[in-house]
């Protein structure tokens, strides 16, 4: 299961759901823009996958965070 010495806060967790969130907010509405050549569309993508894929991604992150699948315990930590 889980390592009891490294465990992933919720407030990490919605940090990166923030900054990974305004990275991907900025694409989306450039993508819908320069598609559609209307800002107004852009703005339309943006507010219906901000609201959307910020859900998915915080519970997909619980989840990962739930298995040590490729987590490594730092050497130098232990000394």
């Amino acid at each position: 299961m889980s390592n009891p010495n490294w465990v992933e806060r919720t407030f990490r967790s919605l940090g990166k759901v923030v900054t990974w969130r305004i990275a991907v907010t900025i694409t989306n509405f450039f993508g819908g823009w320069i598609s559609s050549g209307n800002p107004w569309v852009g703005l339309g993508v943006v507010s219906f996958a901000l609201v959307v894929n910020s859900i998915l991604y915080y519970f997909h992150e619980r989840l990962w965070n739930q298995t040590d699948w490729g987590r490594e315990q730092n050497r130098a930590s232990d000394a």
